[in-house]
């Protein structure tokens, strides 16, 4: 089953509460999450699975760990080999924590995705680290060492293609690449990029070793199996250009540390996938801009990249942990169960994106062009989503507002240069990495309300977080034309979708949809208030309450909100009220707020399904699923370790 962020969320925790009588594990847990096509997981966790592409096909990308103590090789990445003892899992919004025991030692695996609210150049380099510490369990020395290696998996999702690779060691730095032979541009397979390049790097030392050739003799020569086996690799690297399903060629780290009793200072691997350019942009005059990754702007070398990401790693560590204990502490003053929720989709969130620029006529890079594009990381490839980036979008303003600013620029920019319709495109396009415009009408027009509240209120939530007037101010015009359509088409609908594609029975008059309409319009008086333009606030202000009332007296039957017009019966997560509280306008009346949630606290124990007048068009419905979880108290994780 393949699922949109929001509803991956709902099905993790749907998992962890159907494993936690055999498991102290989740199901599936975050590895390595800097981009769309840097977005790797770990399944069954514990016991002995390849890592994964995150789109759930089964996709295998080889990832191997091995720690050898006392010529014993235990593995702790991967499928091959004695497995370590499991004990405990911990995911924070920046790491997942391994910790495993092996033999007479106790090792803690850590994958850290780095989230750098206030640098861009760090943000958009797509790599992350997984480092190893170790100690005696029984206080006693033991030889140790420690390997890993990926294979050409990861930069093809055919496995009969072609790849080519070099290894580049330096006095401080050893990293290998591997890439298709003959790259396809802004091409996909399976959602994996066919115009990436993988590094996997390491800081030299007297005590790494490498190799690359074929997993069996590579794994073998550090296990020790051949006459002239051992621990330490070769420092070679086989030419024999092929298919990445020929011998399976791996790209292999080694480091030895002697007779020890601890590793305390980590050993540490970086990884990355690199793409040049990275999004395909129409903007709207009939050009085409080739974006490349913002940190370009930095480095004229991926060597020169790959050098600071390794030596900047001791601080990448104490920021990311700052990072997370703020975002902890700050969910914690809501619930456990929501800094639960946070700790997992916070990364998936970053994850999702790219952070690109271009360049000017000079041919320079033009770092005041910012624009962050959005995948649609579930059932489709969609660029920039509104329903999706509005659900992520206070992740946006929590940790940074500009960067709200970089998500919304593309849409707005490349409507406003062809505005094609009364209403907001639901997306850039369906096909990432390629941001040409919205090419279903259909969907446009089935998701125009939806759409059009979506971009208002999100333009005005990053002006107000952010202080920054600019985007509201040069695309009024635009957002002008959408409030318009709301005003005219938000309280009477007709087969019209929610941001969780239901609609209602009778196919018409969804009053969630119609509520994210009002509150669109309401927004749209703020806005022309902040720029001065009187005659506007006042007309949209005036539409927006007197919208309200109706859309009161049509829905709320026994003090609490129908999902369908005048039927008593029905009943739902009215989710769309979420954006009046975002925007801190108190439009609704609190008595709306006190009636539902005592309606929703005799609903919870009634076991009743959500949405009861509602069809889902989409394989799997996320406000459903995570009310039936909270219905039935599933287990934080926090509690699973």
């Amino acid at each position: 089953m393949i699922v949109r962020p929001l509803q991956y969320i709902a099905l993790l925790i749907l998992t962890l509460s159907s494993v936690r009588t055999q498991a102290p594990w989740p199901g599936t847990v975050p590895l390595a999450i800097r981009s769309p096509h840097f977005n790797f997981w770990l399944p069954s966790p514990g016991q002995q699975q390849w890592s994964t592409f995150w789109n759930d096909r089964n996709r295998i990308l080889g990832w191997m760990g091995y720690i050898r103590i006392d010529g014993i090789i235990w593995e702790w990445l991967g499928p091959q080999g004695r497995s370590g003892n499991l004990t405990k899992i911990e995911i924070t919004p920046t790491r997942t924590i391994l910790t495993l025991v092996t033999g007479p030692m106790e090792v803690e695996v850590t994958f850290l995705s780095p989230i750098e609210p206030t640098d861009l150049v760090r943000q958009s380099f797509p790599f992350a680290y997984v480092y190893l510490t170790a100690k005696a369990t029984d206080s006693a020395n033991h030889s140790v060492q420690v390997y890993s290696d990926i294979s050409a998996e990861w930069v093809s999702g055919d496995d009969n293609s072609e790849v080519t690779w070099s290894t580049t060691p330096g006095d401080d730095l050893v990293f290998h690449q591997v890439q298709r032979a003959s790259p396809e541009s802004m091409q996909e397979i399976n959602d994996q990029a066919e115009d990436a390049t993988v590094y996997y790097a390491m800081a030299n030392s007297s005590n790494v070793t490498w190799q690359v050739g074929s997993s069996p003799t590579i794994r073998n020569q550090f296990i020790g199996n051949l006459t002239t086996g051992g621990p330490r690799l070769s420092n070679t690297e086989e030419v024999n250009f092929r298919a990445i399903n020929k011998d399976w060629p791996v790209f292999s780290f080694s480091a030895d540390f002697g007779n020890i009793s601890i590793i305390s200072t980590p050993v540490v691997w970086a990884l990355g996938v690199i793409r040049d350019p990275v999004i395909r942009y129409g903007s709207g005059d009939g050009s085409t801009q080739q974006r490349s990754s913002f940190f370009w702007t930095q480095y004229n070398t991926i060597g020169d990249a790959i050098g600071a990401f390794v030596k900047d790693f001791p601080n990448a560590l104490q920021r990311a942990v700052e990072l997370d204990q703020k975002i902890t502490s700050d969910a914690l003053s809501i619930s456990q169960d929501y800094a639960d929720l946070v700790s997992l989709s916070v990364r998936q969130t970053m994850g999702s994106i790219d952070i690109t620029t271009s360049r000017g006529l000079n041919g320079q890079w033009n770092t005041s062009d910012v624009m962050i594009f959005m995948k649609s990381i579930g059932d489709t490839s969609r660029v920039n989503p509104t329903e999706l980036m509005f659900a992520a979008f206070p992740a946006f303003l929590y940790l940074n507002a500009s960067w709200a600013g970089f998500l919304l620029r593309p849409s707005l920019h490349q409507q406003a240069a062809t505005p094609t319709s009364a209403y907001a495109s639901p997306d850039l396009g369906s096909s990432y990495p390629s941001a040409l415009g919205n090419n279903s009408i259909a969907s446009a027009e089935a998701l125009a309300i939806e759409s059009s509240g979506n971009m208002i209120i999100m333009a005005l939530a990053h002006a107000k977080a952010s202080g920054d007037g600019s985007l509201i101010s040069r695309y009024y015009t635009l957002l002008k034309s959408w409030a318009n359509y709301l005003a005219a088409n938000a309280l009477n609908q007709t087969a019209l979708l929610n941001s969780d594609f239901s609609i209602t029975s009778d196919g018409q008059n969804n009053p969630n949809l119609a509520i994210k309409g009002i509150i669109g319009i309401r927004a749209m008086g703020e806005i022309s208030q902040i720029l001065g333009q009187a005659d506007d606030a006042l007309r949209f202000k005036d539409q927006a309450s007197t919208m309200l009332q109706e859309w009161e007296n049509r829905t709320i039957i026994s003090s609490h909100i129908t999902s369908t017009y005048g039927q008593s019966g029905s009943w739902g997560l009215i989710y769309n009220l979420f954006s009046d509280r975002l925007l801190k306008l108190d439009f609704l009346n609190q008595t709306i707020y006190n009636d539902q949630t005592a309606f929703y606290a005799v609903q919870i124990p009634t076991g009743k399904r959500v949405d009861v007048d509602h069809t889902y068009n989409n394989q799997f419905s996320s406000s459903r699923k995570v009310w039936d979880c909270i219905r039935q108290q599933c287990p934080r994780p926090s509690e699973i370790a």
